[in-house]
């Protein structure tokens, strides 16, 4: 099973990383998808739920903005 961790903090304006989501929820691929923003719009984050996410797939993918250049802190 497959983990995305998406990280897009204007996620409903975003054109690329939005159809990208969207066509892999419509895929038949297994994969789980945490939204951080949507989950966590306070950034108080549930570390033992994402660890336990993690810990979950065997597979993880970051998604998050082309124009930050590099992976998210």
């Amino acid at each position: 099973m497959v983990l995305l961790i998406l990280a897009h903090p204007y996620f409903n304006k975003s054109i690329a990383n939005k159809t990208i989501v969207e066509r892999l929820q419509k895929s038949s691929l297994d994969i789980e998808i945490r939204n951080l923003h949507a989950l966590y719009p306070d950034f108080s984050i549930d570390v033992q739920a994402e660890q336990d996410a993690l810990l979950r797939h065997n597979t993880v993918v970051f998604q998050y903005p082309f124009y930050w250049y590099n992976m998210p802190a």
